[in-house]
């Protein structure tokens, strides 16, 4: 670190670790499971399996890869089914494609009885911060489905990421969504 003119200046040094090809798979130092030779990331525990001593530029191929990888469907036809499952739980609900228009998320209101179609007021909603009208999943013409928060006082999230009120954000297979503190995965499970 050096200081110019009261400003401190920081200087990295960039460099890599080459991974050294071997056909033995390797032990995850974080979970302990054995893990493919390949795997830059532990596919249990996500424990960065590369050492780096600063971040390496990725040419466009390699960060499409990634990008791929990590990413679900955001196709939805009459062949499939949605699928919300409450996190960590075996709780799921399911919903043909005909009855996705305007999917309503939230719970009961307990002085009306008023429920939108996905009622999670069973499951401690009100005290994880879920709002009685939270959110709405639409089907749209793209064969897509995109969830839209209400203004909700907790927020709704997918991957983390807050949505900004009344603006649409595309569902994706394999999703997390989150309202308040109440963790659903979404999945688009193929009709039998």
């Amino acid at each position: 670190m050096l200081e110019c003119n009261g400003w401190y200046r920081f200087s990295f040094v960039t460099s890599i670790v080459n991974l050294t090809a071997s056909d033995s798979p390797r032990q995850c130092p974080s979970c302990l499971r054995q893990v493919a030779p390949h795997e830059a990331i532990c596919p249990y525990c996500g424990h960065i399996l590369i050492e780096t001593t600063s971040t390496g530029l990725l040419d466009d191929n390699e960060s499409q890869d990634i990008l791929l990888g990590r990413l679900g469907t955001a196709r939805f036809n009459q062949k499939m089914r949605l699928l919300l499952r409450l996190n960590n739980s075996k709780t799921e609900f399911s919903f043909d494609p005909a009855q996705i228009e305007a999917l309503v998320i939230g719970r009961r209101d307990p002085i009306t009885g008023d429920a939108p179609m996905v009622d999670l007021a069973d499951y401690d909603a009100e005290a994880l911060g879920v709002s009685r009208r939270h959110a709405t999943i639409r089907r749209g013409e793209a064969n897509a489905l995109s969830v839209l928060d209400h203004g909700s006082v907790n927020g709704t999230f997918i991957n983390g990421q807050r949505l900004i009120p009344d603006q649409p954000r595309i569902l994706r297979d394999g999703d997390e969504l989150r309202l308040g503190r109440l963790v659903l995965r979404v999945f688009f499970q193929p009709l039998q």
